[in-house]
Formats: C-alpha cells, sequence, structure tokens
C-alpha cells in the first residue's frame, strides 16, 4: 500500500470532522439547510487552518441533495485554481468563458480559487463583474492567507468568513487521536511540544508529527522529539529559571552549556526561556492554568513564579529581547547568550542585596536601637567632623553633589534630604566664616596651578594668558588686566570656575575676579588678524587693493 502523509490521509471530508472551527462549520451547514448559497465567498485566515478543506466539503454538500448516485465524487463539479501559478488576466478570463457553461449533473458549478491575493491588479478588475453578478449556477469560493492584499471593491462582493488559528490543546487531542488509531507509543509531553511548534497549524502539526514518527520509529518520547524539533521542555526551563532567579551565575551558565552541547540553537534557547518568563508572569498575575498543560508543572511554575517580583522578570525578559534582536550580528552566539545570563543575574544580586538590607532593618527592635543609640550617637558626631573636613575640600557644585550623596549613605540612620540639607548648609557657612588673608605670591602661584591645568584640557591661549598678567590686589578683589576685547571674553568664560579655585586654594570665600581691558599708551596692541589688516590698510591703502585683487577671506 502506497505511503500517504498524515495531511492527507486525515484532511476531514465532513464539517464534524474540522477542527477548532465551530463557528464557520456550523454557518456554512446551516447555508446547506437553509438553501441560502452565496455566490462568492471569501474564506480568510492562517495557513493549515481548514480554508481549503472547507471549501471543498462546502462544494459537495451543496449538490448532495440534486446529485442521488452512489460514489459520485463531484469532481465534475468541483474546479480548483491556484491564483499563484494563473493569476495573470488572459487566465481570468478564459475562466469566466468557462463558467458561462452549466453544469452537465447537479445545481451548482464551483469555482476554488485559493492565494487570491496573488491575483494581478488587472487580473482582479477583470473579475469583478462576474463576482458580482455571477450566472445562477455558479459558485466562487475565494480563499487567501493576506486580505489586506485584496481589493476592496473584491471584499465587498463576497461572505468574508475569518479561520482562527488552532489552539495547542485541540492540536494536542487531535494528535493524540491520530497517534492512538495509528498504534504508536507517545508521552503527552512529547505531543504538546508538536502541537506548540506547529504555531497554530494544524497541517505544520501533521508534518512535524511524521518527521518525530520517523525519528523516533513509532516510540514518541520526550527527548527524542525535544531533540529532533531542537526545543527544551518545561523541565529544563524551570531548572535554569531557578539557578537565574537565585543568581547563581556559575551553575546558570554550567546549564546553558549543557543545553547547547546537545545542539540546541541560541536562538531557540533564547525564545523559549523568554516564553517561560513571560508565563511566570501572567501565571503569578492571574493564577491561571490555561497555560500549563499539566497540573504537575503548573504547580512547579506557581512556587517558581514565587522567588521574583515582576520588575525582575520583565527587566530579564528586555535583557533577552535585546539580544535575540542582536544575535544575528555576532558569530559567536554561544558567547551572546552568556553575557545575557551575567546581566540577568547581576542585576538580581542587586535587588536581592537591597532586600535583605531592607530586612535587616525593619526586623530592628525599639530595644536593641536604645541598647546602641549612645554608641551611635558618638560614631555620628566622629563622622559628622569626617564629613565636615572632607566637605571643605570639595566647593565646586558638582563635587558638593558627591559629598552629599556619600555622607547620605554613610549616616544611614538619618533620613537622607535632612542629612543633605545639613551638610549643605554646613558648607555654605564655612564657606562664609573662611576669610584667609593672601600676598601676591601666593595668588601668582596659584595662578600658575591653575594656569597649568587649563592648559592639560587644551586651553593654551587663556593659559599663556594668566601666566603673563600681572594682577592687582584691593582687600579681597583681583584685577586682571587685558590686552583687547577679544581676550576679555575668553577669559570671562573661564571666570566663574577660576574664581571658586582662587577661593577654595586660599581659602578666602570672599575673593571676587574683576577684569578690565589694558589701556594703549605707547603704541597700538591688536590681538586678531582683523584688527591688524585694519590698521595696515590705514597705513598703507595699497594692502587693501592687494587683498582684493587676491579675494582673500580673513
Amino acid at each position: 500500500m502506497d505511503y500517504k502523509v498524515s495531511a492527507l490521509k486525515y484532511r476531514p471530508n465532513e464539517f464534524s470532522k474540522v477542527i477548532g472551527q465551530n463557528h464557520i462549520t456550523d454557518t456554512l451547514k446551516n447555508s446547506v439547510k437553509e438553501n441560502k448559497i452565496p455566490s462568492a465567498i471569501l474564506f480568510c485566515g492562517p495557513k493549515g487552518v481548514g480554508k481549503t478543506t472547507c471549501a471543498r466539503i462546502y462544494a459537495r454538500e451543496i449538490n448532495k441533495e440534486f446529485i442521488q448516485l452512489e460514489n459520485y465524487d463531484y469532481a465534475f463539479n468541483i474546479f480548483e485554481l491556484d491564483a499563484a501559478s494563473n493569476r495573470k488576466i488572459d487566465d481570468i478570463r478564459d475562466l469566466l468563458e468557462k463558467v458561462k457553461i452549466p453544469p452537465q449533473l447537479g445545481k451548482y458549478k464551483v469555482y476554488i480559487i485559493d492565494e487570491v491575493h496573488m491575483l494581478t491588479k488587472e487580473a482582479e478588475n477583470a473579475f469583478l463583474k462576474t463576482l458580482e453578478e455571477p450566472p445562477p449556477h455558479i459558485v466562487f469560493i475565494l480563499a487567501t492567507t493576506e486580505k489586506n492584499k485584496i481589493l476592496p471593491t473584491i471584499l465587498s462582493r463576497c461572505q468574508i468568513y475569518d479561520f482562527n488559528k488552532i489552539s495547542d490543546f485541540e492540536s494536542k487531542q487531535y494528535l493524540e487521536e491520530i497517534i492512538k488509531s495509528e498504534g504508536y507509543n507517545y508521552e503527552p509531553k512529547a505531543v504538546s511540544i508538536i502541537a506548540k511548534k506547529a504555531f497554530g497549524s494544524l497541517r505544520d502539526s501533521l508534518t512535524i508529527l511524521d518527521r518525530v514518527i520517523n525519528y523516533t520509529n513509532g516510540n514518541i518520547t520526550l527527548d527524542k522529539t525535544s531533540q529532533i524539533l531542537n526545543i527544551l521542555d518545561i523541565d529544563t526551563y524551570l531548572e535554569l529559571s531557578d539557578f537565574i532567579l537565585k543568581s547563581e551565575l556559575n551553575n546558570a551558565i554550567l546549564k546553558f552549556n549543557e543545553i547547547s552541547d546537545k545542539g540546541f540553537g541560541e536562538k531557540d534557547f533564547l525564545e523559549g526561556l523568554v516564553e517561560h518568563f513571560r508565563n511566570l508572569i501572567v501565571v503569578k498575575a492571574s493564577n491561571s492554568q490555561s497555560l500549563i498543560d499539566d497540573e504537575n508543572n503548573f504547580e512547579k511554575v506557581i512556587d517558581q513564579s514565587k522567588l521574583a517580583e515582576q520588575s525582575k522578570l520583565i527587566h530579564a525578559i528586555e535583557i533577552l529581547e535585546t539580544s535575540i534582536i542582536n544575535l544575528s550580528k555576532f558569530e559567536n552566539k554561544k558567547l551572546v547568550v552568556e553575557i545575557s545570563l551575567m546581566k540577568i543575574c547581576k542585576k538580581n544580586v542587586s535587588s536581592n542585596l537591597l532586600e535583605k538590607k531592607k530586612k535587616i532593618e525593619n526586623t530592628d527592635s525599639k530595644s536593641t536601637i536604645n541598647l546602641k543609640k549612645n554608641s551611635f550617637v558618638q560614631n555620628s558626631i566622629d563622622e559628622e567632623k569626617f564629613q565636615k573636613k572632607e566637605l571643605l575640600k570639595k566647593s565646586t557644585i558638582e563635587n558638593v553633589q558627591e559629598a552629599e550623596n556619600i555622607s547620605a549613605l554613610s549616616l544611614s540612620s538619618l533620613k537622607l534630604k535632612k542629612q543633605a540639607k545639613q551638610e549643605k548648609d554646613l558648607i555654605e557657612s564655612e564657606k562664609k566664616k573662611s576669610t584667609d588673608n593672601f600676598n601676591l605670591n601666593a595668588l601668582k602661584n596659584k595662578i600658575k596651578k591653575y594656569s597649568k591645568k587649563i592648559n592639560d584640557l587644551g586651553k593654551k591661549s587663556l593659559s599663556s594668558l594668566l601666566e603673563m598678567n600681572e594682577p592687582t590686589i584691593n582687600e579681597n578683589s583681583i584685577t586682571f588686566t587685558l590686552p583687547s576685547k577679544v581676550s576679555l571674553s575668553e577669559f570671562e568664560k573661564e571666570k566663574e570656575a577660576f574664581t571658586i579655585f582662587l577661593q577654595t586654594e586660599l581659602n578666602n570665600y570672599k575673593i571676587k575676579v574683576l577684569s578690565k581691558i589694558e589701556e594703549k599708551k605707547n603704541g597700538d596692541y591688536f590681538s586678531s588678524p582683523t584688527e591688524k589688516l585694519t590698521k595696515l590698510i590705514e597705513i598703507n591703502p595699497l594692502v587693501g587693493k592687494f587683498k582684493e585683487d587676491l579675494k582673500l577671506d580673513l
């Protein structure tokens, strides 16, 4: 006997045998029963869910009443056209000529046009008139997986039936019935994996089943099914997730390497882990068993979901999602997965430490606090003295903020906001008190120090300007005389930072830095090329003419 693949062998020939499309089969049966046969029907939905099957059954059913012959296959009344290979306008014109001929037996001629979205626009337009007003003996059944690509004018002329994906549960039940009828041995978890791998397509699930049967020689086990389909079972993900959620990075990486050595692909692994974390979130939120096939696994997932907060699981999914997107960019895909596991475990370690710290603080009793109060107060005073000394060394706004953060963390018994305010007030008060005297030599040394600092930052012009300058001191005011407006502008941009530097280094927070332009006495001073050129043109007008002749820009 010739071998026949399961998708053809078990194709339904009655509406009652169609899986997962009751809303459509019931409507079609009532249509036949009430003799309300539409002239044009459109079946749309995912691949492998029964569109062509239902079209063939319907085509036979509408003629059964009019053909009372035994073993009649209705082939003379049913015509199938693949629009993917007969998509041109000439093909449709040929079809429209044939539909004019009435059936030799029965009442209806049925034309099933599969993948109708593949027709050219010209062919669709040629089809419109006949579709709207077909001969009374013609029924068109169109089928497509992409309804959005069909002309709206065609859609408006059809009764539209939307097919659903087949649920994993329905696919599993149907596969088990077939396996039992064939006399094969199987494990329920293995059949669940086959159903999930088909992603809602019953035809794909039957095709996968044939492959698994050939590989396992009719003994369908979980291990062999997982191996051939490159899918991990839920127990493996439960074990790996347990390591991840407990931040046991070494065990997590070892487990992944064990999985990888068995030949499982990195992308399949990541997608499976994302789905597992997603199930943990949903089960944690709804406590629903609909996502889990058997009761034992449901209890395990519930227990594991209690180990992690929802935010941790979402963060893990975000990391894994990014890794899946970037996986194709790297040759060493195994390393990408290991890095993702490291990131997730590191995040969990930080979260776990914070949780432990909160628990310790919350479990401290009032009696324990009272016993330690005196020693803690003394420690706080010592700490405050140390902080006071350190804070005086940090006078820029950025350093002050950093000092506030350090102090707030070290004095853990005080409220963070209150502590930061106290330290800021302390700095301001110390600034007001610090008014040490200084002389010109001390000032020049500090200027030289600042000049070297900005020179290293690339501000060489301003550095030279400061070193050559002879400032004047009037109490706490320091005046710098600059040679030009350009120099003055450059100095003004740096003045605020320069002032803070001098205040800190000379321990005098009343210091003010002033600037002025040098009065020109014995000759003019020109700092910019434009000023120099203007003066040269005044002295010798030929310079200006020479510039214009050469079309120079300055």
